[in-house]
């Protein structure tokens, strides 16, 4: 399965919010023309600014949400990709500590993982994050997940954090 946003829906998965999570503040979640620095070309993308939704900085700190798919699978390797990335435009000129961290969760578990680290004014950054695991035939929730551990929401100066060209695979076992 393929979803690369061009409808302008995000209508097969499921935008999602960890407890005390964000994915933004008016306008976010949103799937929008991404037009972001180093992008091959622009095309509509799945946006959102997550973090936390009240300042916590003890506990469970990665706070924030993504997308969510409920598929029915046979068994075999479950190969997961997409292209990430996060902008980031400060209105002080000054750097952010933590662009996000991406990961693929299934059926609970954390089956890949990537931390963009800390990001500068004007910066963009993309990557193509893959994951894969294996599976037994039935019924799989898969995420694509997306936290900061700083608050985020309308008037903070937040990193924004987008996703296209989503591809859920499964290669069977004998």
């Amino acid at each position: 399965m393929t979803t690369d946003f061009e409808s302008g829906t995000f209508s097969e998965w499921t935008a999602f919010s960890t407890s005390n999570g964000t994915l933004g503040g008016k306008g976010f979640p949103s799937v929008t023309v991404c037009d972001h620095e180093g992008m091959i070309s622009p095309s509509r993308c799945f946006q959102v600014q997550v973090g936390q939704l009240h300042y916590a900085p003890v506990h469970d700190v990665q706070q924030g949400g993504g997308i969510e798919l409920t598929t029915m699978t046979g068994s075999g390797i479950l190969q997961l990709s997409a292209r990430v990335g996060v902008t980031y435009h400060s209105p002080n000129k000054k750097r952010n500590l933590n662009g996000g961290l991406f990961e693929w969760v299934v059926d609970d578990q954390v089956v890949a993982g990537l931390d963009v680290g800390p990001m500068e004014d004007g910066a963009t950054v993309q990557h193509q994050f893959t994951g894969k695991v294996s599976v037994t035939a039935g019924p799989h929730i898969i995420q694509l997940r997306m936290t900061r551990p700083f608050q985020s929401g309308t008037g903070q100066p937040a990193p924004i954090q987008f996703v296209d060209d989503v591809i859920v695979g499964l290669i069977s076992q004998p």
